[in-house]
């Protein structure tokens, strides 16, 4: 497996640490199915990731987080959700799979996660990349001569997550990325990054607090696991079991590195 593109989640994790970066702006568009699909998710793995043992609800494993906030982008008159509600729900879901915020004096982190989301457009060059799409893992991927080949009658013979892919590719989407540090690392001049997962759904006909949720808990079981390939998860399925952003219990596992509080505490 490829893993995160070179520089990229140093670039976010910088950022995270309160250094700036730029949103985005675009238009929303009216027309909207009843059902969502599936969420892809897209999870890159580096070799000292790879030595990981996945955690369990029974043997977690402890982090503090970073919340970059809708750092990938937005569109003007979209219902957003609050960022402190939305935090509240990924260490939600994060806990449900074994990764659990560290208590200040309670437990030690190995794990430095760092969560962002927004709003990305096609004209946006990272799309496909952060989709999980690989043109080694499409049957039908363009000659590098731009001419027409033999891969143009395999284009029916491509997979069900590469379809996905470039069909979600043709409009905007909504993104959550988690990138996961060597936490000891993680404020040195070579932070060593282990994982980083990329959730992805279409945008239209959705807003970005009722589809940020469900893509959170869709991706759920999917989130820091190494896989080969994008996998797909029923974004509808998780519609359905859905909670109340305002009726979580969990501690504040993500802070705002601009703001705090610190990792962990109560507001």
């Amino acid at each position: 497996m490829r893993p995160p593109r070179p520089g990229f989640a140093l670039v976010l994790f910088t950022v995270a640490l309160g250094l700036g970066g730029p949103g985005t702006a675009r238009a929303a568009f009216p027309w909207f199915k009843s059902t969502w699909g599936n969420v892809l998710v897209a999870t890159d793995t580096t070799e000292a990731g790879k030595k990981l043992t996945p955690p369990t609800r029974e043997q977690p494993v402890y982090y503090n987080g970073l919340s970059m906030g809708r750092h990938l982008g937005w569109t003007p008159g979209d219902e957003e959700p609050t960022e402190k509600e939305l935090n509240r729900f990924v260490a939600d879901v994060l806990a449900k799979q074994g990764y659990l915020g560290a208590k200040t004096g309670v437990n030690e982190p190995t794990l430095l996660l760092v969560l962002q989301w927004g709003y990305l457009t096609p004209n946006d060059e990272n799309l496909l990349w952060f989709l999980g799409y690989h043109v080694e893992h499409d049957i039908a991927a363009p000659s590098e001569s731009g001419l027409l080949g033999p891969e143009v009658f395999r284009r029916g013979m491509r997979s069900r997550a590469i379809e996905t892919i470039l069909e979600d590719a043709q409009g905007p989407i909504y993104g959550i990325l988690i990138s996961a540090f060597e936490y000891k690392s993680a404020r040195t001049l070579e932070p060593v990054i282990l994982w980083q997962t990329r959730i992805g759904l279409p945008a239209n006909g959705k807003t970005m607090a009722e589809a940020l949720p469900a893509m959170a808990l869709a991706a759920g079981p999917a989130i820091g696991r190494p896989a080969e390939k994008p996998v797909l998860l029923d974004a509808d399925a998780a519609r359905k079991g859905t909670v109340n952003l305002g009726d979580l219990k969990f501690l504040d596992s993500f802070v705002d590195p601009a703001r705090g509080p610190g990792v962990g505490t109560k507001k």
